[in-house]
């Protein structure tokens, strides 16, 4: 009997800060757990029985898992490994401001072979508005030290709507990334969330956001320019390369089944 696939999601709630726009599950200041987490979710992963189902995905999202120690993440991917495939997809999402070579070539070393790098904007003017804890050029730095590492399956995560973010801005951004080649593209358009750092700034009048109107000219913006230069669109906020669209991604389009860890994900609350 053929086992059935399935894909596994590994939250990190952790970050160094928490970005202005962020309504997710993450804590900042809170170090001292971070190694108790970690073995929560590999106990949680021990009371599953991984061996009836075929891994076909793992990715690894937050909150920030670079945060984490060089070790931590080879910890929980040792658990999963033994029950992935040659072809198995292992992502992990990484902040500029928290990698570096050392953890890059660990995550090499534990199998990951798809890295997802938030970056939002090359504008350092809006990053600093948005909160982001890093630089563009910390951003290129990463990005070149990966390549040289061997990774050869990079998305970079984007934003459009940000405050005071203009189309040519967007454009500008794009050119850019477009220059150092990455295989995938995600590009999200920003929700303002309620109890947000930044839905506090625009009802102070600190930041204005786009008007609408502009909002939709940069999406189609953004369709164009990628799709002109070889990215396939192939999910609302997705760009791709051929042969490199996120099976993640499209399991989660498609509604497939997966596991996450909902146990140890609640430890913190406990805290």
């Amino acid at each position: 009997m053929p086992k059935k696939s399935i894909g596994i999601y590994i939250h990190i709630p952790f970050c160094k800060a928490k970005c202005y726009y962020c309504d997710f599950v993450s804590y900042s200041n809170k170090k001292e757990l971070y190694e108790e987490y970690v073995q929560a979710v590999i106990q949680e992963i021990r009371d599953r029985d991984l061996s009836k189902y075929s891994i076909d995905t793992i990715y690894i999202g937050g909150g920030t898992p670079s945060i984490l120690g060089n070790k931590s993440i080879s910890k929980i991917l040792k658990e999963i490994m033994p029950y992935t495939k040659k072809e198995t997809e292992i992502t992990i999402e990484i902040n500029p401001g928290t990698a570096d070579k050392e953890k890059l070539k660990e995550y090499k070393k534990a199998g990951i072979n798809r890295l997802s790098i938030g970056l939002q904007t090359t504008k350092n003017e809006l990053l600093k508005e948005i909160g982001r804890i890093h630089s563009y050029e910390e951003f290129l730095e990463v990005y070149k030290t990966a390549r040289k590492i061997g990774f050869s399956n990079i998305n970079i995560d984007l934003m459009l709507g940000l405050p005071n973010q203009s189309l040519e801005m967007l454009r500008d951004t794009l050119e850019e990334i477009i220059k150092i080649n990455p295989e995938h593209i995600s590009i999200y358009s920003l929700i303002l969330e309620e109890n947000t750092r930044l839905f506090e700034k625009i009802n102070k009048g600190e930041l204005k956001l786009p008007e609408e109107e502009l909002e939709r000219k940069m999406y189609w913006k953004v369709k164009k320019m990628l799709e002109e230069k070889g990215y396939m669109h192939y999910e609302i906020s997705n760009f791709a390369k051929e042969k490199y669209k996120s099976r993640h991604n499209s399991d989660c389009w498609e509604q497939k089944e997966y596991i996450r860890n909902w146990r140890s994900s609640t430890f913190i609350f406990r805290k």
